[in-house]
């Protein structure tokens, strides 16, 4: 495996350390909390071909979710 490959595989396991460890445990919103107070989270899946994990721009149409921190007191 060539440097480039590692780059590309440690940036997709990076992506998805942070969405099954933190994002996925809030809770999913629509688009309407946008324009609402408060942390929003916009999580982009890209497709496993995409360009972004080689340092380029977006070669896909990625998939759009958002997820809110819930209230703290």
């Amino acid at each position: 495996m060539n440097r480039q490959e590692r780059r590309r595989r440690a940036a997709m396991a990076k992506r998805n350390a942070y969405v099954e460890s933190y994002v996925e445990h809030l809770p999913e919103v629509g688009p309407e909390a946008l324009g609402k107070p408060g942390v929003t989270h916009l999580v982009y899946y890209h497709d496993d071909n995409c360009r972004i994990f080689d340092g380029n721009a977006c070669s896909c149409d990625p998939h759009v979710r958002l997820f809110a921190e819930p209230k703290r007191s």
